[in-house]
């Protein structure tokens, strides 16, 4: 029987974790780097502003700086880091911004119902709202250049995780009903990625449930956090010019 409170096993996830941050700082990096197309066209004045591009860059954005200011923490150039902001604000606001992004897109397909319309935006506004009370009572601290939860109203964490599922299966849905042709190229590109992303946000919250679930140790309740984030908002992300 593993004993997950033993002092030398949270030292090893420790380590795991610290190794998994810099991992994530690399493939996000890179991603990042990839895809920078969109900024490069605003800087050059090739690409007009408009609105759906808010959420997206504030994603891109804030889970960048999430990663940078964790991976700091742990590096030879130590950073103090305030990890309530670091951690929860960060990582946080892009996965909401990252789910706004999907239903942004569908929000711009479906133009013929304001009714299908008011309700993505009172489903995205209720997936903001269950965030902001969740942040308004985690409590983080770092410990040995890791940032760990030392509480997190169980109650709220819940619902978060099952609503952010059943919010990705929704978008999903209405994706499948979108009045464009099955043939359309738009189409497919939002019904792949709509159903894409789902079973990876499905799988990333179920994780993370079951691990808050098993409550085995502090650092084990949140291992898993900041890889989830990075899939969700690599996912959200790979924005079709047609939606922007």
């Amino acid at each position: 029987m593993v004993d997950w409170n033993d002092p030398d096993l949270e030292a090893k996830l420790e380590v795991v974790s610290v190794q998994l941050l810099y991992a994530i700082l690399g493939l996000y990096g890179w991603e990042y780097i990839r895809s920078s197309h969109v900024e490069i066209a605003l800087l050059r004045r090739q690409l007009p502003f408009r609105w759906p591009l808010l959420s997206y860059i504030t994603a891109r954005f804030s889970f960048l700086i999430a990663v940078i200011l964790h991976a700091t923490q742990s590096s030879p150039f130590y950073t103090s880091v305030y990890c309530q902001s670091e951690y929860f604000f960060w990582t946080n606001v892009a996965v909401c911004c990252s789910t706004t992004n999907l239903m942004i897109r569908t929000w711009l397909i479906w133009k013929t119902s304001r009714v299908l319309r008011c309700l993505l935006v009172l489903l995205s506004l209720g997936h903001w709202t269950v965030l902001t009370l969740l942040l308004a009572t985690a409590r983080a601290s770092t410990q040995n250049g890791v940032c760990v939860t030392h509480f997190v109203n169980p109650a709220y964490a819940n619902v978060l995780v099952i609503y952010s599922t059943h919010f990705a299966f929704m978008i999903s849905g209405y994706v499948m009903m979108m009045p464009l042709p099955s043939s359309s190229p738009l189409w497919k590109t939002l019904m792949k990625q709509g159903v894409i992303y789902f079973i990876f946000n499905f799988l990333a919250n179920l994780i993370l449930l079951v691990l808050n679930r098993l409550n085995l140790n502090l650092i084990m309740n949140v291992i898993f956090g900041t890889p989830a984030a990075c899939i969700w908002s690599g996912l959200s992300l790979r924005l079709p010019h047609d939606c922007i």
